[in-house]
């Protein structure tokens, strides 16, 4: 902050932004917020809640943030990453926002019902960060109001249900 301060150019505030985003700290903030969209843990968070590592899908974001990802590419890494030619090893550690989400290691688990409501988490966290909407209201709601229907809601959950 004492450069900007000390900084009597007219240009003073465009110096203190520039120098604000070329920070490795930029990347980490932005970070933040995505990651939460995500569902990131290092977690499971059912049942035994055992670790799991997926901190290169974090360090993934830091890096798109800090050098400027055109957000069309993020997105397509984020969501088949591990599907897009030519294959990379960012592409596919992007495709981690799709297993971000809360699993089970449950002996019990009924495999079916897992797979369904892993599908409607992904289907909902899909909706708020891309679409920017809450779509989790159709699962088991017919409205007028919502601009989300069951159809549409079903139709992207069984994309998510193919990916494993």
């Amino acid at each position: 902050m004492n450069h900007f301060v000390q900084d009597s150019s007219p240009q003073a505030y465009e110096h203190l932004v520039d120098r604000l985003l070329s920070s490795p700290a930029f990347g980490e903030q932005r970070a933040r917020y995505w990651l939460d969209y995500a569902r990131y843990a290092d977690t499971y968070g059912l049942h035994f809640d055992n670790s799991r590592y997926i901190w290169a899908y974090r360090d993934y974001l830091i890096k798109a943030f800090n050098t400027n990802k055109p957000f069309d590419q993020f997105a397509k890494e984020q969501i088949a990453g591990d599907l897009l030619p030519p294959r990379n090893l960012d592409q596919i550690v992007a495709s981690g926002y799709v297993r971000s989400g809360v699993s089970s290691n449950e002996g019990g688990t009924i495999p079916e019902e897992l797979r369904v409501n892993i599908a409607r988490e992904r289907t909902e966290a899909y909706g708020a960060a891309f679409l920017g909407l809450t779509v989790g209201c159709a699962v088991c709601t017919i409205t007028n109001i919502d601009p989300t229907t069951q159809k549409d809601f079903y139709q992207l959950s069984a994309f998510f249900k193919q990916h494993r």
